[in-house]
């Protein structure tokens, strides 16, 4: 088939992110591959990572994103970190998915579970889900025969915020050591370590949940674990312009030519998942070289100035994101962050799985 945009994914880096993040933690790892694994395609890389034996658990947001891997045949464990409605109930027992319990109307939910398997959330200071330290009596008053195998907490600023985020450790601390007082028991996994996460001591917890990073961008410029990142972005020249010195280029006219240009205009846009602020910012990489978007980036469709690139063709590849326009690059332009352009690559752009330097072609993730 014919594509005129695709996304390798690098499985050699995937790979390497695994284990040099497992080297650096020496920590159970959660890999989270929720909203389609930030747009690398849930059902690939989960087969993938399910060959690793430092892999517990998949974490995924809902159960409908659970029951997509279970019925891909996925073996692993999966944890819906988003934990469950009553109407979602059968879900959980027809494909054996572990919820995470954050609100006691979840606790209510529990004995219909076929399973009797849960992780417990409990808020640190994210304010987002979970139980207080102050609801563990009440919370263990729902626990008869259930097997709380795990207990975890999240982070929400340990790239910007080290005092804040020591001082969740000290409390989720605090938290584990009532619960397994008044539960009598000792958890399976204790997780409250994101990638940023990694680089604070908590030797009470022996897992970590692992997404951004898996993926290959670091969660702040100075981390120090190596990561290569996964997916590159390309697409193709469409149309080759001669445009005059003082022409209006795109929807608004918002560019106007200051010399006689040349330009390409590519078949990617906003609904193939990249941010309209880049327009007259960002930039591509034609034969090596940048290619800088003018005019407004359009819903399928994006031009670039190729004034000063020789020998360029309909139907040139073009890297739009890669190792030289990282997501971490791209999102500082568009004044957001990589999550976000990550998950938006769009379901229209094929997605490939590769080896080591785009060798081998291995399967689709689509």
């Amino acid at each position: 088939m014919v594509y005129r945009s695709w996304a390798e994914i690098n499985l050699s880096n995937l790979e390497k992110n695994l284990k040099n993040i497992y080297e650096f933690s020496k920590k159970h790892i959660f890999a989270v591959v929720k909203a389609d694994a930030y747009g690398h395609g849930a059902v690939k890389i989960a087969k993938f990572l399910e060959n690793f034996k430092q892999v517990r658990y998949l974490c995924v947001a809902t159960a409908e994103e659970g029951k997509e891997l279970k019925e891909a045949g996925i073996k692993k464990p999966v944890l819906v970190l988003g934990g469950m409605l009553e109407e979602e109930i059968d879900i959980f027992n027809e494909y054996n998915l572990i919820p995470v319990i954050s609100d006691f109307y979840h606790l209510k939910l529990i004995k219909k579970l076929r399973t009797k398997k849960i992780h417990i959330k409990f808020d640190t200071g994210m304010n987002r889900l979970g139980f207080y330290k102050k609801d563990i009596p009440e919370i263990v008053k729902y626990l008869s025969n259930i097997d709380v195998e795990g207990i975890m907490s999240h982070f929400p600023s340990a790239d910007l915020d080290q005092n804040y985020t020591r001082e969740q450790i000290k409390e989720f601390f605090l938290i584990k050591e009532k619960l397994k007082m008044m539960l009598k028991t000792k958890f399976k996994y204790i997780h409250i370590q994101n990638t940023a996460g990694t680089i604070y001591k908590c030797d009470f917890c022996n897992s970590i949940r692992i997404g951004i990073g898996l993926y290959g961008t670091k969660p702040f410029e100075n981390f120090p674990v190596e990561l290569k990142q996964v997916m590159t972005v390309k697409a193709k020249v469409i149309s080759i312009k001669e445009i005059k010195k003082g022409s209006k280029i795109s929807y608004t006219g918002s560019f106007t030519a200051d010399r006689d240009m040349k330009v390409a205009v590519v078949s990617f846009g906003y609904a193939d998942g990249l941010p309209r602020s880049l327009s007259n910012k960002g930039y591509f990489l034609i034969k090596g070289k940048k290619a800088k978007i003018v005019g407004n980036i359009t819903m399928d469709m994006t031009i670039v100035d190729i004034s000063d690139i020789s020998n360029i063709n309909i139907g040139d590849e073009v890297i739009i994101l890669g190792e030289q326009i990282t997501f971490d690059k791209v999102s500082k332009i568009a004044n957001t962050i990589p999550y976000e352009i990550m998950c938006s690559i769009s379901k229209r752009v094929f997605r490939k799985t590769i080896r080591e330097k785009n060798e081998t072609v291995i399967n689709t993730c689509n």
